[in-house]
């Protein structure tokens, strides 16, 4: 029987050094003696380096890459292979070059196989390349310890080697059938519902411990690893608290107790088979067929995004804010005891007697920029919608080939047709999405531009508001200084009124 093992490598050299020469006293003994501990390899391309120098041209070549490749770990029982028989050291080489082509078909790969374990298993490292060659892309999908699992049990099978776990056709549990065995209101019963209630409504891993914790459920994660074959196996098990308990206190059950599709195995294999249904749902959909489109009609600005439309300055506004800056202008240089006279206090004078300058200076300003951003508005909106031309064409391109009279040429009219709007459809959405980005920057600009505008008439507005205030202020502050001065004059002076007659009594 054999185990496996999958895990990412975001760099390939490092691990194919382990596997060629060890790690500690062991490499560098090997490197003084000039061995290695390989005992077989096989794989894509000339030499190990080669398939190391592949691996990280390709990560640089896609700069969004994380992994440079990844690696299958498998371990047979020493009653299953014998590490010195030759025969089972190959065995164990070209099996394991035959799970990578499972698990990766157009990806390179490179075996390994080693005999020198503390559990003296046979066990090989199988590096899979992260590039597709036929596709130009990362490794989609497979990656994940489920299905590598799975397609090793499957290969173990087809090559006579014992298979870990329930054979093909055997039972395995259901929560929806095993709920029955347990009362209502037990907790088992509460607790599995729950969690299947949590499954069904995610579709990844993330979604489902998201769910989980939604309905008061814990996950925890028992990690064990074989020291003999060096295997590493993760057990599942739920935590909440029962409501129906003597006690206020949560309880435990490990997920095998539950059901088997209620397992890390089980729930993985479940967002598998869901993530599998919906690919072969989306091919199996028909291509939407291109219609006229019409255009849509201006619509005012959205109450996120106000037009500002509404704000607007008058000729008598900016006469009196030139002559109110023009006073507060004489005060400070006044109060610096530096001469008004100068070349701010005649833009002062002149805004003063030509307002109607001045003012169609500021509209001038605010009107450009309001048209720069709704220009730029209009083009970012434009470019949400997609452009119908191209995709027609490919439409009737397809329609002519239907109208063929015979089935070969109908045939091959519809696969061009479908590859040239498949084509066109790329093409366009990454013209759109470069021009979107374009576009939203501009929008950025010209929002800014419109608001600085905006923010220099608002502010001669409040800067009239404050010398208002100021002046108000001053006035205040005069007619306090003469009432203090009429109060000192009539301090010394008699006081006629009603009484003045009784003075000289």
């Amino acid at each position: 029987m054999s185990t496996t093992h999958i895990q990412p490598l975001p760099n390939v050299y490092g691990r194919m050094a382990y596997t060629e020469l060890g790690e500690g006293k062991k490499r560098t003994e090997n490197i003084q003696n000039g061995t290695n501990r390989i005992a077989a390899q096989m794989g894509d391309g000339d030499s190990r380096e080669e398939f190391v120098r592949f691996c990280s041209a390709m990560k640089r070549q896609n700069q969004g890459r994380e992994n440079e490749g990844f690696e299958v770990r498998v371990s047979w029982a020493p009653e299953e292979l014998s590490k010195d028989d030759p025969e089972d050291i190959q065995r164990a080489c070209e099996y394991g070059y035959l799970l990578c082509k499972e698990v990766a078909p157009n990806a390179p790969c490179w075996v390994t196989v080693h005999t020198d374990g503390e559990g003296g298993c046979v066990h090989v490292h199988a590096t899979i390349a992260n590039h597709d060659l036929e596709t130009g892309n990362a490794i989609a999908h497979g990656t994940d310890h489920a299905t590598v699992k799975r397609k090793n049990d499957q290969l173990s099978r087809q090559m006579g080697f014992s298979v870990v776990g329930p054979q093909p056709g055997a039972q395995r549990t259901r929560w929806a059938d095993r709920k029955s065995e347990f009362e209502p209101g037990a907790f088992e019963r509460m607790l599995g519902n729950r969690v299947e209630e949590a499954r069904n409504a995610s579709s990844s891993m993330d979604e489902f411990r998201e769910e989980l914790r939604l309905r008061g459920v814990e996950l925890n994660e028992v990690r064990k690893v074989d020291k003999e074959a060096g295997e590493e196996t993760v057990g599942w098990s739920y935590k909440a608290h029962d409501p129906l308990g003597k006690t206020k206190r949560k309880r435990r059950r490990r997920a095998s107790n539950l059901a088997d599709d209620l397992t890390k195995e089980g729930v993985e294999a479940y967002f598998e088979e869901k993530q599998r249904q919906a690919e072969a749902q989306k091919e199996d959909a028909p291509a939407p067929v291109p219609v006229a489109t019409v255009a849509a009609e201006p619509q005012t600005d959205s109450p996120a995004e106000p037009s500002f439309d509404v704000y607007s300055v008058e000729e008598s506004d900016v006469a009196q804010m030139a002559g109110d800056l023009q006073r507060a202008h004489i005060d400070r240089s006044r109060k610096s005891g530096e001469p008004f006279m100068g070349e701010r206090y005649e833009q002062l004078m002149e805004a003063e007697r030509h307002p109607e300058e001045q003012l169609a200076k500021l509209q001038a300003e605010v009107d450009a920029a309001r048209r720069e951003f709704h220009a730029s508005k209009e083009a970012r909106d434009a470019l949400n919608h997609p452009c119908p031309n191209l995709l027609a064409g490919a439409w009737v391109f397809a329609k002519a080939g239907r109208d063929a009279k015979d089935p070969v040429s109908r045939m091959m009219a519809d696969m061009t047709a479908m590859m040239l709007r498949m084509l066109l459809q790329q093409a366009m959405e990454e013209q759109r999405r470069r021009e979107r980005e374009a576009a939203e920057r501009r929008l950025y600009q010209s929002r800014r531009n419109m608001w600085d505008a905006e923010k220099r008439l608002k502010s001669a507005e409040k800067a009239l508001a404050h010398e208002d205030e100021r002046e108000e202020q001053a006035k205040r502050m005069r007619l306090q200084e003469r009432e203090d001065k009429a109060a000192r004059r009539a301090g010394g002076r008699v006081k006629y009124g009603a009484d003045a007659d009784k003075q000289y009594e």
